[in-house]
This record gives C-alpha cells, sequence and structure tokens, in this order.
C-alpha cells in the first residue's frame, strides 16, 4: 500500500515492553512521514493512569484529527483514555485501531501491570476496528470479539500470526494497513462557488420573467 493512501497523522501506541525496530508499528513510523509514537513511559512496569496521561497529552498536543493504531496493553489505555476523555478531545481522534488487546486474566498480575483494569464501554462515533489472531497466546478471537461488542468496534480475524507483533514476522503488515486506511472518514464533497450557483439558479427565473413563453397561463390550464 503505498503512503500516500494515508492522509491522517498516525498515533502509535505499543504496548508491554515498547516496539523492537522489527515490529510493525515501528515499520510504520519509518513508511508514513506523518507519524508519531505515544511515549507511554515504564514499559516493563506499565502504570494505567500513567499511560492514559501520556495518550491525553500526546492527543491533546494535535492540531488536527489523527488515527490511532494501538497494539497490545496499548489498546486498553487508549480504551480506558477515550472513556474517560471529553467531546473535543474525542474528536481529535479520527478512527482507531486496535491490535491485538490481551486478555487481562492471561497477564502476569505482579508489579504495577496490576493497576490495569477491565475497559469500560465505549460508544464511538470514529470507526475502530479490533484485530484478533487465530492464535494469540495473550487472547482468544471469542475474547477480542467481546471486547469489540464492547468498544463499538469492528471486529477483524487477520489470521493465525500469534501476537501479531515482530515475531509474527508480518514485516510492515500490508493488511494493516489497508485497515487503517479504512478507517478514514470520506471526505466532503467540495460545493461550488456559492455565488456562481446562485446567480446560474436565478437566471432562468430572469429569463422567465422577460419572456411570454416561460409565463404561466392559469387560463390555459383550465381549459
Amino acid at each position: 500500500m503505498q503512503a500516500s493512501n494515508i492522509h491522517y497523522k498516525i498515533l502509535t501506541i505499543p504496548g508491554l515492553h515498547n516496539s523492537g525496530p522489527a515490529h510493525w508499528q515501528s515499520l510504520w513510523e519509518q513508511k508514513f512521514t506523518s507519524t508519531e509514537r505515544v511515549e507511554l513511559g515504564h514499559w516493563d512496569d506499565p502504570d494505567q493512569d500513567e499511560w492514559v496521561a501520556a495518550i491525553a497529552d500526546a492527543i491533546d498536543a494535535q492540531g488536527s484529527p489523527v488515527l490511532i493504531a494501538a497494539h497490545s496493553l496499548g489498546c486498553h489505555a487508549f480504551a480506558h483514555w477515550f472513556a474517560a476523555a471529553n467531546g473535543l478531545a474525542r474528536a481529535r481522534v479520527a478512527g482507531a485501531l486496535l491490535v491485538a488487546p490481551p486478555d487481562l486474566a492471561r497477564l502476569p498480575r505482579q508489579g504495577r501491570i496490576a493497576s490495569f483494569t477491565p475497559s469500560p464501554m465505549l460508544m464511538p462515533r470514529q470507526t475502530f476496528i479490533a484485530v484478533a489472531s487465530e492464535n494469540d497466546p495473550y487472547a482468544s478471537t471469542a475474547h477480542v470479539w467481546r471486547l469489540a461488542r464492547n468498544w463499538g468496534a469492528r471486529f477483524v480475524n487477520a489470521g493465525p500470526f500469534g501476537h501479531i507483533n515482530a515475531d509474527s514476522a508480518l514485516g510492515d503488515w500490508p493488511y494493516g494497513q489497508y485497515l487503517l486506511a479504512s478507517l478514514q472518514p470520506a471526505p466532503t464533497p467540495a460545493l461550488a462557488d456559492e455565488a456562481l450557483w446562485t446567480r446560474s439558479g436565478d437566471w432562468p427565473h430572469r429569463f422567465a420573467r422577460r419572456d411570454p413563453r416561460f409565463a404561466y397561463q392559469e387560463g390555459a390550464q383550465r381549459r
């Protein structure tokens, strides 16, 4: 897929342990010039509130709507941010691709990762897509399907690709790029110059007043 098919800035939100150089998020950051990683901090010992605050700061700094490409635990952090955000902040998100969100019950619950709680129900006006893998060690497809329902997202089964990370050997994941591009809102049709169509619309009426052939003859219609 050509980079020109993506017309919005992309914010990538990695998960636990961050995304390495062979991860599709890192490769997208190289391929798409207008892409920025949200630096969540404490990648190996994350705290939910800190990650949500980092996402809030990153999105508040945007001057126009962005596409979200989140992976793994980053999906849960984004969902918590979206649930707490006001309408103005939510409007800065054009769409969200939520890839391989884990079942929190399958994650080790020691340390600050235990601070992550089940994501609340979302009702986005934008398009969200939740992507599952058939053999993800951290979540069954049924679990991701339930998350998609809870998040108001479309559900996509991407096939047997593990946790959809660098170990999946997806490269820059063309299918993911296709899904990301599909999130973009349809452009609003450009209207013609109002002055032009006002004048053109007025023209037959002015012409009719001058030419009796265009005049409505009530007596003729009664015959």
